[in-house]
């Protein structure tokens, strides 16, 4: 990766850490954004595979004026320390967040998490459930093979890697798993941004495979577990794990609620941003005070105009 590639990146990430007032530190071996501190709970958020704290968009961002956030890099993305003795399975992921987030004391969370950041956030609620207040899950990983979409599953009975990028061609590939409308980039920025997954690369297929020795399906015995309010919220044209997962994760929900973003795939909340910020905004005033009744049947909304199933 070169010197150029390098400080074309940073200088994206510095940007949006000054537009969004967020500050750099450091808990042990993790990497975080804090906002402001502000009143109310603490929003952590809890990227997706090969994704990191830097990456989740403008509309997610901007909650930060709003809401005391941390956006984390998990260990062996972003900033956050790689340990190659370390392990990188969703559980392991949990113990290393749990020094980070009990730093915070007594302070009310809501977890936000997208892929296997969900799954990750999902199974602290289920540990330390007085701890958190409430969940987001955005297509949240650990839901069994049944979740999967086509090209996932065939990559993962291959042996195949689906996830990561080591040059244009396969970030070209991996952009249109992930979004129904890939983003067009210029060919300098599509470079650099090859580049960082190349360097990265090793670390992601290390993550996939401590998944699947931990279990495709862990999350799946553990919602029940659950007992803070949840909101799933799922892209209609996910590829990675199917939409249809969404009302059979809300069965498993004793209090949750689901949000269908029609169009959208694997990453909503940058191809629909301000639709899923709603959605969020909505959930969190919820658990702010404002009543809402305990849904005994799952419910799942969309976008005014649009239909759910």
């Amino acid at each position: 990766m070169s010197v150029v590639d390098r400080l074309l990146l940073a200088g994206l990430r510095w940007v949006n850490r000054l537009r969004f007032g967020l500050k750099l530190r450091r808990h042990g071996r993790l990497a975080y954004l804090e906002s402001q501190p502000r009143s109310g709970p603490t929003l952590v958020w809890l990227h997706g595979l090969g994704a990191s704290k830097d990456q989740w968009g403008p509309a997610m961002f901007g909650l930060a004026r709003q809401h005391h956030c941390l956006f984390v890099d998990l260990p062996g993305h972003g900033e956050s320390l790689y340990d190659c003795a370390a392990g990188y399975g969703p559980q392991s992921l949990v113990a290393e967040l749990e020094p980070l987030l009990q730093a915070f004391g007594d302070r009310p969370l809501v977890l936000i998490g997208s892929s296997l950041g969900g799954c990750v956030a999902a199974l602290y609620a289920a540990r330390r459930r007085q701890a958190v207040q409430s969940l987001v899950l955005l297509a949240p990983a650990g839901l069994g093979e049944e979740a999967l979409g086509p090209a996932l599953a065939d990559a993962l009975s291959t042996g195949e890697p689906c996830f990561g990028y080591r040059n244009e061609e396969e970030m070209g590939r991996f952009w249109r798993l992930v979004f129904a409308q890939p983003p067009k980039v210029g060919p300098r920025l599509a470079r650099a941004l090859a580049a960082s997954g190349a360097r990265r690369y090793g670390q992601v297929q290390r993550v996939v495979d401590d998944f699947r020795q931990e279990g495709l399906g862990q999350l799946v015995e553990h919602l029940p577990e659950v007992n803070c309010r949840v909101q799933l919220i799922w892209g209609s044209c996910d590829q990675v794990f199917l939409s249809s997962a969404l009302p059979q994760a809300l069965r498993r929900l004793p209090h949750a609620t689901g949000h269908l973003v029609d169009g959208a795939g694997h990453v909503a909340y940058l191809e629909r941003g301000d639709e899923v910020a709603s959605a969020i905004r909505r959930h969190l005033s919820g658990a702010a005070g404002i009543r809402e009744t305990p849904l005994s049947s799952p419910r799942i909304s969309s976008a005014p105009g649009r239909s759910a199933p």
